[in-house]
């Protein structure tokens, strides 16, 4: 007996058998499903462009802010402290010598 012969067999076995649940309705079920799918795909694709621009708005808020943060680190004056790289006694200003 060769493969088809017994897949042949296999499946006239499974159309004779019962089915262990009723198909009625199943149609009907399946095209509400596909109705609920593809309502939230027009959906998702309708707030597409709402999801781009809240994007690129965070972007540029990020950049923005990011952008005068690092402007006003560099701007700002240090604090000056016995412990900070720029305080008056530090070793390389006490040998500069020309204050």
């Amino acid at each position: 007996m060769t493969m088809d012969d017994r897949l042949d067999l296999l499946l006239q076995r499974l159309a004779a058998s019962a089915t262990d649940r009723s198909l009625d309705g199943f149609d009907a079920e399946l095209d509400r499903g596909m109705a609920r799918w593809r309502a939230r795909a027009q959906a998702a694709s309708a707030l597409a462009p709402v999801r781009v621009a809240s994007i690129a708005l965070a972007l540029a808020m990020g950049l923005t802010v990011g952008g005068l943060t690092a402007a006003m680190s560099i701007a700002a004056p240090h604090a000056s402290s016995g412990f900070s790289a720029a305080a008056d006694l530090a070793p390389s200003t006490l040998l500069d010598g020309d204050r």
